[in-house]
């Protein structure tokens, strides 16, 4: 059984240990080319911090980095440790952490911030007792939480930060920064320690000489100050990734051709839930994470920087001078800086950590607006005889909090002009609308003529049909009386007379229904243009033979197909063109 662990160098290289057993191997890292190096594990005392570091870059889910290291150190981890590669000596260091004085004679002192410095200059800050020190202390590298063998990890940072700040001879702290950034879980360790150094009264600068990106950004911004020592130097990359593996139970290993088997107790049916759902596909609680950390990011960036921009914000990178003003406060060297800091005055305790009020005649909890706008609880502004006092850091936060106010109130100008605007192009629709409505009523009392009209000349047309109607049976009857001593030949005729009658009759009650279904119709639309304005209605054409089809006389019909030859047939036609038959 195999674990593995790793760590980052400043420089991008990656260390990795392989334990089988309890029997360990050597240490192993990757330099700045590429090149796979190692060294043995009695030889270096940071062999079981590293295995706390390989740990945390194993289960890290959310980063804040820059993705081409991130990926060097999945693809060392990976390859490495599966492509046996030939390995050779180096030796390494990290940066350590240090502070510097001014002695009696001017000259700068430099001694170790560091408790576990192998150097020849002590640990901490005890070796010079008088003098006023600048702390300096390196980000270098990907950011964790825990460190390794070539970096400080955030937990680190802290506790030198802390411990620095407690000195009342440190007139304040420079974060010097090179790191593309890192985990996500390290910026609670950054707020707390930049926090307490303001609790102490302690400025605290960034100073950026190389890159200053995700991580290291949110750390930056959190400072009191930010310089770059190159114009090229490297800003942003504000927001939030995430990088994980994900392993389906019965999926096999492609190294080892071992099958990952996963089963859970029933109840713990949402343990893991997250990593299940990625490993199908389902990133949506991810994302959720990702979006609510990303937010809080952005909103302390805003907050610190009350001159970033939108196009700062959602991932882009920049030269240092192009985002100077914004991103940076401008170019420095860090000597410049130190010989500031320590020329400055300082007070100890300006802000106590605890918030508690030193001073009975003037109580703070009576300003609870002011507390808020400095992102305080009411009385957490330590105030003496003379007064409240807020350092760089409270003022910072209040100048922002009353740019946001006035951005809001400009934001709600913008939108009552925006709503004001709405408001008068409804109007302009609303009397639209009306004109249609009385166009339509216009167009409905149209109709409602055009239909009245239409009902009058259809009583007429109606009235005059019976007429002819009854006309036309009174002739036909009379008609028939006289034909009725007629020959049996001519009543026959008559009979076939009749019926054609009768059919004329019946499509004559034929059109008086399409009359009456045209009235419905008509109808019909005039409801229609209640609702909605339309055409006007035809009012209706007159028949075509004017109302008298029932005069119409029925015609005798030649029907060949009862003879079987032509001569019989000819013979025929020209006896039923004399009427014989």
């Amino acid at each position: 059984m195999f674990l593995q662990s790793a760590a980052v160098r400043e420089d991008g290289g990656v260390f990795l240990s392989v334990c089988v057993r309890v029997v360990c191997l050597p240490l192993l890292t990757v330099n700045a080319t590429g090149k796979l190096i190692v060294f043995g594990i009695t030889q270096h005392k940071h062999f079981f911090q590293m295995i706390t570091t390989l740990l945390e870059v194993s289960s890290t889910k959310e980063w804040m980095m820059h993705p081409p290291i991130l990926n060097a150190i999945r693809m060392a981890m990976q390859e490495n440790i599966a492509g046996h590669v030939v390995l050779s000596a180096e030796q390494v260091a990290k940066h350590q952490a240090y502070a510097v004085s001014m002695n009696a004679n001017g000259e700068k002192v430099r001694f170790s911030m560091s408790s576990d410095d192998d150097g020849d200059e002590g640990c901490g800050p005890g070796k010079v007792e008088e003098e006023r020190f600048v702390a300096i202390i390196p980000v270098c590298g990907p950011i964790t939480r825990n460190g390794d063998a070539c970096s400080y990890g955030s937990i680190d940072f802290r506790n030198m930060v802390m411990r620095a700040s407690d000195r009342e001879e440190c007139n304040g702290i420079i974060a010097y920064i090179n790191s593309a950034g890192g985990s996500a879980a390290a910026i609670p360790d950054y707020k707390y320690a930049i926090d307490y150094a303001h609790s102490k009264g302690k400025k605290v600068i960034a100073f950026v000489d190389g890159m200053c990106y995700s991580a290291a950004m949110y750390l930056a911004v959190l400072c009191d100050e930010i310089y770059y020592m190159n114009v090229k130097d490297g800003f942003g990359s504000i927001g939030v990734m995430a990088g994980f593996y994900t392993m389906l139970s019965g999926e096999k290993n492609a190294y080892t051709n071992e099958t990952w088997n996963e089963l859970y107790a029933t109840q713990s049916y949402e343990k893991n839930q997250w990593y299940r759902d990625a490993a199908k596909g389902d990133y949506e609680e991810v994302q959720k994470d990702l979006d609510e950390t990303c937010d809080e990011f952005m909103a302390d960036v805003k907050a610190h920087r009350p001159n970033v921009t939108d196009e700062h914000l959602h991932g882009a990178i920049f030269d240092a001078k192009d985002v100077e003003g914004a991103l940076n406060d401008g170019q420095s060297t860090i000597d410049e800086i130190v010989m500031r800091l320590l020329s400055e005055e300082t007070t100890q305790a300006s802000v106590s950590f605890d918030a508690t009020n030193t001073n009975t005649n003037i109580n703070m909890e009576n300003y609870p607006l002011i507390c808020n706008a400095c992102g305080l609880k009411a009385g957490e502004i330590a105030v003496t005889e003379e007064g409240a006092f807020m350092n760089a850091s409270l003022l910072g936060s209040l100048e922002a909090y009353m740019k946001e106010a006035e951005q809001k109130v400009a934001d709600a100008e913008q939108k009552a002009t925006a709503a004001e605007t709405a408001l008068a192009e409804l109007q302009g629709k609303v009397d639209e609308l009306s004109a249609q409505v009385t166009a339509a009523n216009e167009a409905k009392e149209v109709a409602e003529t055009a239909l009245a009209q239409a009902n009058e000349a259809h009583s007429k047309e109606l009235s005059d049909l019976n007429a002819q109607h009854a006309d036309a049976l009174a002739k036909k009857d009379d008609e028939l009386n006289a034909l009725t001593e007629a020959k049996d030949k001519e009543i026959a005729k008559l009979t076939a007379e009749k019926t054609d009658a009768e059919a004329n009759l019946q499509t004559t009650k034929d059109a008086l229904a399409t009359a009456e279904q045209t009235i419905a119709d008509k109808q019909a639309q005039i409801a229609a243009l209640t609702n909605e304005a339309g055409e006007e209605l035809n009012s209706g054409e007159a028949p075509e033979n004017n109302g008298e089809g029932v005069k119409a006389q029925s015609l005798r019909t030649f029907d060949p197909s009862k003879y079987k030859t032509n001569v019989e047939r000819k013979a025929a036609f020209e006896r039923f063109k004399r009427g014989e038959e």
